[in-house]
């Protein structure tokens, strides 16, 4: 670990990549609030640890701490913007500045993921931005730099002497999983967990099993997280579970499921589960009496209950029920839920659960 001057890291680096599935989130500093708690710069500014992978001696991965450079780099681009056309000095300051923190030859030196490129790149190469994108927190930061600097009367050589201040400990992460330790170490916040998911996948050698399984019954991602939620409910026999853990879950499964079986089995059971789940999601059924179950079920919010129905969907098509039984199932479900919305003190259905197992025992 070495602790380093944030403005002088951003400098030395030629080009700074970023994870696929790190994205820019609201947890953004605004430094010029930092300026107002020490107006004569008198005190060290620490910001934490970041957590970077070097890949040569001038380019680096930023595993942890990708919003801080985000923020730093939208400060420099405000400054950049609030004195442009003023003097012939300050142009030439500004090409300095964005030459020696900005920009790499003719493109961006910080290399975000593909929604947060497009901002980003807009931003530094001042292109018109559409309502929906001012909405970001990028340019909602940017929008307030500007600001401050301007209703402030805020000059660029003590913003400079400000980010002069400014330490962080650079921590290598050489030989370390990136995607495992950004998972722990930013484990408050929403994180995209299918992005996680993918990157695992991609670096197990089956993201286009993956991808194939996800084109054919599930293009939309809602429907995916709850195919997947349902799925571990069956496989771990969760009573609650966490979609905000959904990535460890895949992984636990994964990894547990590979001590018996290769990669692309893993994926195809998990798709011959897929083309279930799909099934009750569209009510995908020849039987009329399945069909009439299973739209009553929906009418009555019953997605709370299809993961359940997922595992004894499975008993079903591996010929373990009748499809009788199925459908006596499916009805006891629907009139559960048909008496739940009437009333809230209706039996639960982890009770129902144990009667209805007890009945397939008999069947």
């Amino acid at each position: 670990m070495r602790v380093v001057n944030l403005l002088e890291f951003l400098n030395k680096a030629k080009d700074l990549y970023t994870l696929d599935y790190a994205r820019c989130d609201g947890k953004l500093v605004n430094f010029l609030d930092l300026m107002t708690e020490d107006e004569q710069f008198t005190q060290k500014i620490d910001l934490g640890i970041i957590f970077v992978n070097q890949k040569t001696f001038d380019q680096y991965t930023i595993v942890d701490g990708l919003n801080r450079i985000i923020s730093l780099s939208l400060l420099l681009h405000a400054v950049c913007e609030c004195y442009k056309k003023t003097t012939a000095q300050n142009e030439k300051a500004i090409k300095t500045i964005r030459k020696k923190y900005l920009i790499n030859g003719s493109r961006a030196k910080l290399r975000l993921g593909e929604q947060d490129a497009l901002i980003y790149s807009k931003i530094i190469n001042g292109e018109r931005l559409s309502g929906h994108e001012k909405q970001t927190p990028m340019f909602v930061l940017l929008h307030n730099f500007w600001s401050q600097i301007k209703s402030e009367n805020l000059q660029a050589a003590n913003i400079f002497t400000m980010l002069k201040k400014i330490h962080v400990s650079i921590v290598e992460t050489e030989g370390v999983c990136k995607r495992n330790l950004y998972y722990k170490l930013n484990s408050d916040r929403k994180l995209n967990q299918l992005l996680l998911i993918e990157d695992f996948l991609k670096t197990n050698g089956v993201e286009q099993e993956w991808n194939n399984l996800r084109n054919r019954y599930f293009p939309q991602d809602r429907d995916l997280i709850l195919f997947l939620k349902d799925f571990f409910i069956t496989k771990f026999n969760y009573k609650q579970f966490n979609i905000e853990r959904l990535y460890e879950s895949f992984t636990n499964y994964f990894d547990t499921m590979m001590q018996y079986m290769p990669e692309d089995l893993i994926i195809k059971k998990m798709k011959d589960a897929a083309h279930l789940y799909y099934n009750i999601l569209n009510v995908n059924f020849t039987n009329e009496d399945v069909k009439q179950a299973l739209i009553q079920i929906k009418k009555s919010s019953g997605e709370d209950t299809y993961a359940y129905i997922l595992d004894v969907y499975n008993d079903f098509a591996e010929g373990n029920i009748s499809e009788a039984t199925f459908v006596e199932i499916l009805n006891t479900i629907a009139e559960y839920l048909k008496n739940r919305k009437k009333n809230d003190n209706n039996v639960a259905f982890n009770e129902l659960i144990q009667y209805l197992n007890a009945f397939i025992a008999c069947k």
